[in-house]
């Protein structure tokens, strides 16, 4: 038997995923879900899908993987005892994102953005917007993973800084989204980076459970780069939330503290400013941006 993880597993959720992909892509234009991107184009909206579909994919493997040893008795229960609970929480947890930020795509404004955005909203209609609504919810899911995953040891003011991280880094993915690519280039280097890391101070093996999305990240990006699709809230909101699961499971508490400043200003730049405009000035961002898309 193949320890789930292998490259097994990993050729089996690739596959899925290449199937899965251009079947989420017909279903949404079926449905109507589709949008016009920054450049006027309508394309589907909400590829994103795959990345949750792929997550419960790779539960199931876990699952079976689990009830199959139990009558060869091959590997240790204490080999899988880790993997399977920190997987089952993470994936709980996106769920939730990754539904808040589905709701936020069929019914919430496009118009009302940043906090101001909301605030005004909410004084002027006395209504609070889909996006007001998803900020709490992400802030309970955030903190009852936060919770779940971390030590009696650890205090409680480290426990606040992790939700913030938390929170912050699963909405930034989301400013992100706005031009195709962006939001994976930045995923896929915060989670090099951590990979790289985790094997450097700890020899690997905790990141198991964000590997379906990184494999549905790598699947979807040509789609989302040449404009031919877009994340949506959920896909983009997953992604940010995977990305911080793997910061505050990974990185020491002084790189983490680096990494709420970098969020907090990148918050603030797109309230006071815009992102965009921040990277265009800067010709090696600027250069990276673009790379990759038509």
């Amino acid at each position: 038997m193949v320890f789930v993880g292998s490259i097994l597993d990993l050729i089996l959720l690739a596959a899925a995923g290449r199937w899965l992909l251009p079947q989420v892509h017909r279903f949404l234009e079926g449905h109507g879900q589709v949008e016009a991107n920054y450049a006027g184009y309508k394309v589907p909206r909400g590829v994103g899908s795959v990345l949750w579909l792929l997550l419960w994919l790779q539960e199931l493997i876990l699952q079976s993987a689990l009830r199959i040893n139990e009558w060869v008795g091959i590997i240790s229960p204490s080999l899988l005892n880790l993997p399977e609970t920190n997987h089952r929480l993470f994936t709980l947890a996106a769920t939730i994102i990754f539904l808040l930020g589905w709701t936020d795509d069929l019914i919430g404004s496009k118009e009302v953005k940043g906090l101001r955005g909301h605030y005004r909203y909410w004084k002027e209609s006395k209504v609070f917007s889909m996006g007001a609504v998803k900020a709490v919810g992400i802030a309970t899911a955030a903190g009852w993973l936060v919770l779940s995953v971390q030590s009696e040891q650890t205090p409680s003011w480290w426990l606040g800084g992790q939700l913030i991280l938390l929170m912050l880094m699963t909405n930034a993915l989301n400013l992100l989204d706005v031009r195709p690519g962006r939001s994976f280039k930045f995923f896929f280097t915060g989670v090099l980076t951590v990979a790289l890391l985790d094997l450097l101070f700890t020899g690997g093996g905790w990141l198991f459970p964000i590997w379906p999305v990184c494999i549905g990240g790598f699947l979807i990006y040509r789609t989302d780069v040449r404009g031919r699709g877009m994340l949506g809230d959920a896909g983009a909101n997953l992604l940010g939330f995977t990305l911080g699961y793997a910061v505050i499971m990974t990185l020491p508490w002084e790189m983490q503290c680096f990494m709420i400043a970098v969020l907090v200003f990148l918050h603030q730049q797109a309230e006071v400013s815009s992102i965009t405009a921040m990277i265009e000035r800067n010709r090696f961002l600027n250069w990276l941006d673009r790379l990759g898309r038509t």
